[in-house]
């Protein structure tokens, strides 16, 4: 959530969902797939969490694929898929907003704002003004969810950070897996 990515769509389904989106409220629901080699997803091959966005701009290509810029607005639970008509449909309920609840919360996010900018200063395809980018932004989940977003780590580990419910449970996690990818860029570094 609360981020704006461009996406490329060429799946009938998919296009048929950005087509009834854009009629209606201009909004979908992003799920990712359990497995990215299967070519025509079922319910079950989805995952039940994932984000409410927004349509922000539709583009369409000569090859039949549509570039769709897409804001991220909420974390979402599938409570039901719906068949039906050219696409997948769901019934969802919006998972509660992340908020600081103590001094705790705040510095597990202090570590996890601190050990993202050493990840960016080791990583060598992060701009460094990302830190800013991350530290200004209005909200600690805006934060959060900002630092899980550029974190270049495997698609099940990043879906399960989208899916804890609170945010304790939440920065701790961060924090493990900032700290996993830094010794690995370390090592890397060390290598090189």
């Amino acid at each position: 959530p609360y981020i704006a990515m461009p996406l490329l769509v060429g799946r009938a389904a998919s296009l048929a969902a950005l087509e009834v989106a854009s009629a209606e409220d201009r909004l979908v629901l992003r799920v990712a797939q359990r497995d990215a080699e299967t070519q025509e997803p079922a319910a079950a091959d989805l995952y039940r969490v994932g984000v409410i966005a927004r349509l922000r701009q539709l583009s369409r290509l000569g090859t039949g694929t549509v570039r769709v810029l897409v804001e991220g607005l909420a974390r979402a639970r599938v409570t039901r898929f719906v068949p039906g008509g050219e696409c997948l449909r769901a019934q969802v309920e919006t998972m509660p907003a992340l908020t600081v609840a103590g001094p705790d919360d705040e510095v597990r996010l202090r570590r996890a704002l601190s050990l993202f900018e050493e990840y960016v200063s080791l990583h060598r395809r992060l701009p460094p003004e990302l830190v800013t980018l991350v530290q200004s932004a209005d909200t600690p989940a805006r934060q959060v969810f900002a630092i899980a977003a550029h974190l270049g780590t495997r698609l099940d580990r990043r879906q399960g950070l989208l899916e804890i419910p609170d945010l304790p449970a939440l920065l701790e996690a961060l924090g493990g897996m900032l700290s996993s990818e830094i010794e690995l860029l370390r090592l890397e570094r060390k290598i090189d």
